[in-house]
């Protein structure tokens, strides 16, 4: 966890003009970590197809949270993001930073970095991330360089012609987490821009929550809640430009 914490804090190494993403507050109340993990890694994308994939990011308070080596007493100031190399050319990562200085993480609270860009040569691109965690020790500050590697992005030849590819990829939709007991993200891919339509059913059919949007090209992950829901299994449907992929969601308190 320390290794992929840090790796989404330096997300925002390349920088890219465009807009900027919004941090997912469905994991404000998690311990600290990265979304996705090294295991789900970032979505793969294709030469000459708009990419888009946005990592959230959650610092802990204590250092001993990312080495056991530091004492309880020892606290984090922030996470800099100081390089990232190795993305696919055509892809460039915008920081939400949360200070006044460049990609810089408080802790505590969400953060995230956006991912996009039209990838322009094929293959499996490993990253490596450099950055600087900033420590209270004593009062005083203690800068310590870290560097990570784990996340890859693997970008596809073109096969198919742009306006030949479905809107939602078939079976890419999902919930994240899986079971759950309060709240999921419901996450899927779209390969182009199109309004979307997310529907949660019961297993007998019933209607229990619908959300329209605008879905953008890449991933998207609209926050849901099941305070309200018995503990059970539910299916949802995400809809777009016709067509549709269906998850299975499990409420387990």
């Amino acid at each position: 966890m320390v290794r992929t914490l840090l790796v989404a804090a330096c997300a925002a190494a390349t920088f890219s003009a465009s807009a900027q993403c919004v941090p997912n507050q469905l994991y404000a109340d998690s311990v600290y970590g990265v979304w996705p993990d090294t295991l789900e890694n970032f979505a793969g994308g294709m030469v000459g197809v708009f990419y888009s994939d946005t990592l959230q990011i959650l610092v802990p308070s204590s250092a001993s949270a990312i080495d056991p080596s530091y004492p309880s007493f020892v606290s984090i100031d922030s996470v800099r993001m100081d390089q990232l190399s190795g993305l696919p050319p055509g892809i460039s990562v915008n920081c939400n930073s949360q200070t006044a200085g460049a990609c810089t993480y408080l802790p505590n609270q969400v953060g995230c970095g956006l991912l996009e860009g039209t990838p322009t040569q094929e293959g499996t691109f490993p990253i490596t991330i450099d950055v600087t965690v900033y420590l209270n020790v004593f009062g005083s500050a203690q800068a310590v360089p870290r560097s990570f590697t784990g996340y890859s992005i693997t970008v596809l030849p073109n096969t198919v012609g742009i306006g030949d590819i479905q809107a939602v990829d078939a079976g890419k939709a999902r919930n994240v987490p899986n079971p759950f007991a309060g709240r999921t993200s419901i996450e899927f891919h779209l390969q182009r821009a199109s309004p979307a339509s997310i529907t949660v059913f019961n297993l007998v059919g019933k209607q229990i929550w619908k959300q329209t949007l605008q879905g953008k090209a890449g991933n998207n992950r609209v926050p849901f809640s099941a305070e309200t829901l018995e503990n059970g299994i539910y299916l949802f449907h995400v809809e777009a430009a016709g067509q549709t992929s269906t998850g299975r969601m499990v409420v387990n308190r």
